[in-house]
């Protein structure tokens, strides 16, 4: 089983007014983290550096254990390595303030929506950090009237898992028209590669080897055994010209060729309109719709082109402490909101035990639904800041035994995170849980899904600039051996943060 840690950061620096000089910080920690299923020690030091509007974030880390350093993210060993050794240690670039003329993070996205979030909402790039480090990018300008963001989730990969972009256009004073178009070019390219020679792991024979992807020494040693024995019984050896007809129909051949493999994209576009009834209180309409086709004979499907969204009423209110926010949805078959979430990454491609899965290739379980999305924000007497959020939408599932959709179904989703008022408690300097799961039948039972994230972060004060933290998380991936069941990936990680 792998762990993956999580270094969840709700906050990644001070968010002061624009323009306004912050003070410079530097944190540094000691602790543990599990890299490819093994221990290490961790040292890292993360200067966070406000230059005006510009700001800096660095990791600088080493890993260690009785087996010596992990090398592998100091690699200067050509010019592709070294490129990607300095771009980890960056794990952020700010200018501005979301809302600015020009605002962008480059680095480490701990939060991303596009538009009204029909498509892309609240997506993190860093849900496998920091095991795997990816590099995005969210930038918002306005030129000439024209409002125009964009979405790209890891600059390391030709495949990034999220690419978007929109465009807006103020109408009226009051009334904007926004369009966006979102795309993953390659779910596939979500499999994990440990050893980067574009053979996914589940496909490698030597997953942390880049050299070898096939078990080609194991196989020469079954044909040199079998032609010892035939010698020694004083028979003709097989010769060596029949060695890889031979070996490509025996179990040791790689059947996997990256440079054959067919990409498997998915899009999706969407129009929204927003209309400013006070300072307040704004009221918008969204739609969107997913591009692709799903195509799988196994399930007793044809090919099938994806669905459509609609929200056409929403609205967006803030009431003195609290924050709120709540839609009417309806959706064809084949769509369900939010499809570019926080657990994206994570989700996004997945492997059981007779085949490898996508995300996209789970829609044809969503029918015709229709319902409503609440969700609220608020600070409770100081005491601690709530944001829950909660879809209820009734209509169609796939049923695979009758293999037709069947009506009466519900859909839900609840996510919820907490985190209290950490100056109220002595000693403790962070305490804080999160919980999330998405587009199932009744989230309250907590029965874990591919979709569930749940954990929390508690950091205590041990002397003036000195926190011990401990984070855990947990999700859920399909048992290779037991088909249809899931099995817990739980990542814990434990350090002391220094504050310089």
């Amino acid at each position: 089983m792998r762990i993956i840690p999580l270094l969840l950061i709700f906050s990644l620096f001070a968010q002061d007014d624009a323009g306004t000089p912050a003070k410079s910080g530097t944190t540094g920690s000691i602790g543990t983290v599990t890299l490819n299923g093994q221990v290490y020690n961790q040292l890292s030091i993360r200067p966070e550096i406000p230059i005006g509007k510009l700001g800096v974030g660095l990791d600088i880390y080493l890993y260690f254990n009785d087996e010596g350093m992990y090398w592998d993210s100091w690699d200067f060993s050509s010019g592709g390595s070294a490129y990607k050794t300095i771009i980890d240690k960056i794990y952020y670039l700010r200018w501005g303030q979301p809302g600015d003329k020009l605002y962008f993070i480059a680095g480490a996205l701990p939060s991303v929506t596009l538009g009204q979030g029909i498509l892309v909402n609240n997506y993190a790039n860093i849900m496998e950090y920091p095991q795997v480090r990816q590099v995005g990018l969210n930038l918002q300008a306005k030129v000439v009237g024209f409002g125009i963001e964009l979405i790209h989730s890891n600059f390391k990969s030709a495949t990034p898992g999220v690419l978007g972009i929109r465009g807006s256009r103020s109408m009226l004073p009051k009334l904007s028209l926004g369009v966006s178009f979102v795309t993953d070019l390659d779910q596939l390219a979500g499999l994990p590669d440990s050893d980067g020679d574009r053979y996914p792991d589940y496909y490698d024979y030597y997953p942390d080897d880049s050299e070898i992807w096939d078990d080609a020494a194991n196989a020469q040693d079954e044909w040199d055994g079998f032609n010892n024995f035939l010698i020694e019984q004083d028979r003709e050896p097989l010769p060596d010209s029949k060695f890889m007809d031979w070996f490509e129909d025996s179990k040791y051949y790689n059947t996997y060729n990256p440079d054959e493999t067919k990409s498997d994209p998915i899009s999706g576009f969407a129009i929204d309109a927003n209309y400013a009834l006070s300072e307040k209180i704004t009221i918008y309409s969204q739609f969107g719709q997913l591009i692709g086709q799903i195509s799988d004979t196994t399930l007793g499907l044809k090919s099938y082109k994806l669905g459509w969204g609609l929200v056409p009423i929403g609205a967006r209110a803030k009431l003195g402490p609290i924050n709120l926010l709540a839609e009417y949805r309806m959706g064809s078959r084949r769509f369900v909101f939010n499809y570019w979430d926080r657990a994206y990454d994570v989700n996004r491609v997945s492997v059981s035990a007779s085949r490898i899965s996508t995300r996209e290739s789970q829609l044809f379980l969503y029918g015709k639904l229709n319902g409503f999305y609440a969700q609220a924000e608020m600070s409770v007497m100081n005491l601690f800041t709530l944001v829950t959020g909660y879809q209820n939408m009734q209509g169609e599932k796939w049923d695979k035994d009758s293999k037709e959709y069947k009506s009466g179904e519900t859909n839900q989703t609840f996510l919820s995170t907490i985190a209290i008022n950490s100056s109220l408690i002595p000693r403790v300097g962070k305490a804080e849980a999160y919980y999330q799961q998405s587009n199932v039948p009744n989230p309250f039972d907590f029965t874990p899904t591919a979709s569930t994230i749940w954990g929390y972060n508690l950091g205590i004060e041990v002397s003036s600039g000195v926190m011990l933290m401990y984070k855990a998380r947990t999700t859920y991936i399909s048992d290779l051996e037991n088909e249809g069941e899931l099995i817990p990936v739980e990542s814990i990680q434990i350090e002391t943060q220094f504050i310089f």
